[in-house]
């Protein structure tokens, strides 16, 4: 099982792995409910239950792509996986879906694209913020994006390739392979970078979305190396911060 969690409405789920869906439970965990994507295979990354009754989860979607019409050495029948999110109402119609494909280009990611297998952007949260637009991370392109939930159009891009941000005080790459970036209660954006050097964080921005200026308040160190994988960052209601290291 992957991604157990309590949700605001009281009910918890987790992601079972030879289902391909997951289970929501009461709090005796009793299963009461299953979910999974619609048209593809559902992926254990995320999994969120809005108040209105709808959900959200992620999908990794493999599609054959000729890498060779766009890098060279590409591969002419490389396996690119794209991303794609929904929300689904709970009659399991899908009244919303994203795609990276139509967004953001295979080229944007840090993976090599001479590889058979490209997972070129890596999907690893979301975040529905204040606004009802939704922020994700993506590990692969070092990007935290935030999307329009009515147009999918792109609202910004922070970090990676095609970062739009200024970093303050920070230079240069802000954050590498990052999981669960999260608005805190304060307005701020928390994110878990896995580091790509001597060092992972857990790191606090306040972000000004108008003129695309990303200011670091606060982070926790682990020094002595990277997090290969995993970690997330949950502020808590006494104002401590709990971290996962991955």
């Amino acid at each position: 099982r992957h991604d157990f969690k309590k949700h605001p409405n009281g009910l918890l789920s987790s992601f079972v792995t030879v289902e391909d869906h997951f289970e929501v439970m009461n709090n005796q965990y009793e299963v009461i409910d299953t979910y999974e994507a619609i048209g593809y295979i559902t992926d254990d990354h995320e999994f969120l239950m809005r108040p209105n009754g709808n959900v959200i989860l992620m999908i990794y979607d493999p599609q054959v792509v000729d890498m060779s019409q766009i890098v060279d050495g590409g591969q002419p029948d490389a396996v690119v996986f794209g991303l794609v999110l929904q929300e689904i109402d709970p009659q399991r119609n899908v009244v919303f879906e994203w795609r990276s494909w139509d967004h953001i280009p295979i080229t944007d990611t840090r993976v090599d694209l001479t590889d058979d297998f490209i997972d070129y952007i890596h999907g690893n949260s979301i975040e529905v913020d204040h606004d009802g637009h939704w922020i994700i991370s993506g590990r692969t392109t070092d990007e935290v994006t935030k999307i329009n939930r009515s147009t999918g159009d792109i609202i910004w891009r922070m970090g990676g390739k095609a970062n739009e941000f200024t970093f303050v005080p920070d230079n240069g790459e802000p954050f590498f392979a990052q999981h669960d970036a999260r608005r805190a209660s304060n307005g701020n954006l928390t994110i878990f970078d896995n580091g790509n050097g001597s060092y992972a964080r857990a790191v606090e921005y306040e972000v000004d979305e108008v003129n695309k200026i990303a200011t670091r308040v606060w982070e926790h160190r682990q020094e002595g190396g990277p997090s290969r994988a995993l970690g997330n960052v949950q502020r808590l209601a006494n104002g401590n911060t709990m971290i996962g290291w991955g």
